[in-house]
């Protein structure tokens, strides 16, 4: 894949497989003048940095009452969902994010999950690939989401259609503080915009210390410290180790983001159950 690169007034622009830059040319302004919706889809993952992302196909563009929502297909990246503008999922390396988040809960075998967010539908995907997961609970905020995934991104209908998948729409913080269910372990696959409220999640920590038998795989973000990674990372480790056992955290580079991005496994000693 090729990448075009161009800096201006101290901002770099990155172009994946975008052929038709002559805007920048003919132009010298604002990325987002130059490269205008709906044939372009700015992504910033943090000031100082756009990603201009080309759509060759508009799968969908909508807006509900939580956030905007895009579905493009990308020459370089395939089929991409991006939520404020903020990238959510990219066909090509989308398994690396898959697998990063789902690694632990499926080495210990959990056979009942529960999934906060994970409303494109690819982290209930990739559990039910596994023969050993007998029940997911997914609960996503935004309904829109799940309809335009189901619709626009492959498998994604099948797996939250799948007899083996509960969908609840509603506030994942909400869902916890009133749930009296119990599972063997717990996704965390919210989006960006919440990662910041450590209060909450402190909230979710005990709950999976409670009732995911301390299993807990949760996604925390960029590591970039132009997004204050470090310190977002560092407050989440101290509020996992408040309540759960052997916490780590475990850094994967994904192309499409740009950056390394952050998952925080815990898990308990139980004996056979074995380690994360």
């Amino acid at each position: 894949m090729k990448l075009d690169v161009v800096r201006r007034h101290n901002t770099l622009y990155i172009y994946a497989n975008v052929y038709k830059y002559r805007a920048l040319v003919q132009v010298w302004g604002l990325a987002e003048a130059c490269f205008a919706e709906p044939e372009y889809l700015i992504y910033q993952p943090y000031v100082g940095l756009h990603v201009v992302y080309h759509a060759r196909r508009i799968l969908y563009r909508g807006r509900s009452r939580c956030q905007k929502i895009d579905i493009i297909e990308n020459e370089a990246y395939g089929i991409m969902l991006f939520l404020n503008n903020n990238l959510q999922h990219a066909e090509l390396d989308a398994e690396i994010f898959n697998r990063a988040i789902t690694r632990p809960i499926l080495a210990r075998k959990a056979k009942r999950v529960l999934v906060l967010g994970g409303g494109s539908g690819q982290t209930v995907k990739t559990l039910l690939k596994s023969r050993r997961v007998e029940a997911v609970t997914v609960v996503e905020i935004d309904e829109e989401v799940v309809e335009a995934c189901k619709r626009n991104i492959p498998g994604v209908r099948e797996a939250l259609e799948d007899r083996r998948t509960r969908l609840v729409i509603g506030d994942a913080f909400e869902f916890i503080r009133i749930s009296r269910e119990s599972y063997d372990g717990l996704v965390v696959d919210l989006t960006e915009e919440r990662l910041n409220d450590i209060g909450s999640f402190e909230e979710v920590y005990r709950f999976a210390a409670e009732r995911c038998r301390g299993l807990v795989s949760a996604y925390i973000g960029s590591t970039a410290p132009q997004l204050d990674g470090p310190e977002r990372i560092r407050r989440h480790l101290e509020s996992a180790q408040r309540y759960l056992e052997r916490c780590r955290v475990r850094n994967v580079f994904i192309p499409s983001f740009g950056s390394r991005q952050a998952f925080l496994y815990a898990g308990v000693h139980e004996g056979s159950r074995g380690g994360v």
